[in-house]
């Protein structure tokens, strides 16, 4: 079986086609700059044979920019073989299901009229999200469809670490609580650092750190979670690449009064002009980051120095939570490339168990999987490289056909 997966960003549209239950991945492909005003989209397709297709043209939207992939996925299948795309299901990432959706679901008009009422949880990726399951279903409409979502992850997550000290109301009823975020990827990683170390997912425990440019960071204990650093919404949390990450909430009144900027404001700039963006103060990419670190900017050292310090108290925490994890993932754009982090990360913590192998780490880059601590290291240090839409593939099949396939 063919499955179609989409991954919708609020200004792209990646794609994957991957061939079921061996997981194997046959097409892949994104269309960039979607909806930019200034500038024409970017069509970025590698086919089943081996050949690259890539060409710009213009895209008002998500529901063209999946006209446009459809169009790519058919000219390589042609290329190669002559004919059309096979494609037996679609599956979906959708990045919040609040607490309606607590697994992979088949998308019917409930649950479209399910998915458009939440939207102001997730207002960068659910419309997009919404625009390409629209399009599928229109475009498609034989084909079955499978949302799943970065949030059900963390359905077996505790009261203990999912509720906020508030009144209970806020709760019960307006849905306040922690949801977390980056669930497809940490679940990936988890299983997949679960049978590189021989333990059955049962009997793991485990911290999973995604660092991107969106940066969550997880603790697994024998088949739950049991706690996870975003909340409410991916604000929450670790320093990122442009969002403040955790924050005395009292800072907004006091500056609302002193700015005379409103609440919707300082929040849109808590999530794209903080973080890493505002501290160091060339950008928000971690690699310019450490360029002008080296060259002896003293933001930008400031910058990589409070993102690793927030990583560690994470780690600590979350190492203490478990009562001792086995083993640490290094996983997302950040924790799979940049080797002098992780150094950085995990300087000096032999008492914890964590002992780097620096050749290790230095040469476990651009996409490859493996163990960065030392042969002694009571703690296992991995790098995974993730793939979400690989997870996505593998819970819509299973949905539809069933884990033994």
């Amino acid at each position: 079986m063919n499955v179609l997966v989409f991954n919708a960003g609020s200004s792209s549209l990646k794609f994957k086609l991957i061939r079921m239950p061996e997981e194997r991945e046959v097409l892949r492909g994104i269309v960039e700059r979607v909806g930019e005003t200034r500038g024409r989209a970017r069509v970025f397709c590698a086919g089943p044979a081996g050949q690259v297709q890539e060409h710009v043209q213009a895209c008002s939207g998500h529901s063209e920019a999946l006209a446009q992939a459809i169009e790519a996925i058919d000219r390589a299948f042609q290329a190669s073989t002559g004919r059309a795309a096979a494609i037996d299901l679609l599956g979906h990432r959708v990045v919040h299901g609040r607490d309606i959706f607590t697994g992979p679901t088949r998308v019917d008009d409930q649950a479209m009229e399910q998915l458009a009422s939440i939207q102001e949880l997730a207002p960068l990726h659910l419309p997009p999200a919404l625009d390409v399951l629209r399009a599928c279903r229109q475009r498609m409409p034989a084909l079955p469809q499978v949302a799943c979502f970065d949030t059900t992850f963390y359905c077996s997550m505790p009261a203990k670490s999912y509720l906020y000290a508030v009144p209970r109301e806020w709760h019960t009823r307006y849905g306040v609580r922690r949801f977390g975020f980056h669930g497809l990827s940490h679940q990936y990683v988890t299983q997949a650092a679960a049978d590189l170390l021989g333990i059955p997912i049962g009997e793991l425990k485990l911290i999973s750190a995604h660092l991107g440019n969106g940066a969550s960071i997880t603790a697994f204990s024998r088949g739950r979670v049991v706690d996870t650093s975003m909340g409410f919404t991916p604000l929450e949390g670790l320093i990122m690449g442009t969002r403040a990450g955790y924050l005395d909430p009292a800072v907004l009144p006091y500056l609302q009064r002193h700015t005379g900027l409103d609440l919707a404001q300082l929040v849109e700039l808590l999530n794209n002009e903080s973080g890493l963006k505002a501290i160091g103060g060339c950008g928000r990419d971690l690699r310019t980051i450490m360029a002008a670190r080296a060259e002896g900017n003293p933001d930008a050292a400031l910058a990589v120095e409070m993102y690793v310090h927030t990583l560690r108290k994470y780690i600590g925490a979350y190492h203490f939570a478990l009562s001792g994890a086995q083993a640490l993932v290094f996983t997302g754009g950040i924790g799979e490339n940049a080797r002098d982090v992780r150094s950085l990360v995990l300087a000096d913590l032999e008492a914890l168990g964590l002992v780097l192998d620096p050749v290790a780490n230095h040469h476990t880059v651009d996409g490859r999987c493996g163990f960065i601590s030392a042969p002694h290291s009571k703690v296992k240090v991995l790098v995974v490289p993730t793939d979400e839409e690989r997870m996505i593939a593998r819970q819509a099949f299973q949905l539809i056909v069933g884990p033994a396939g």
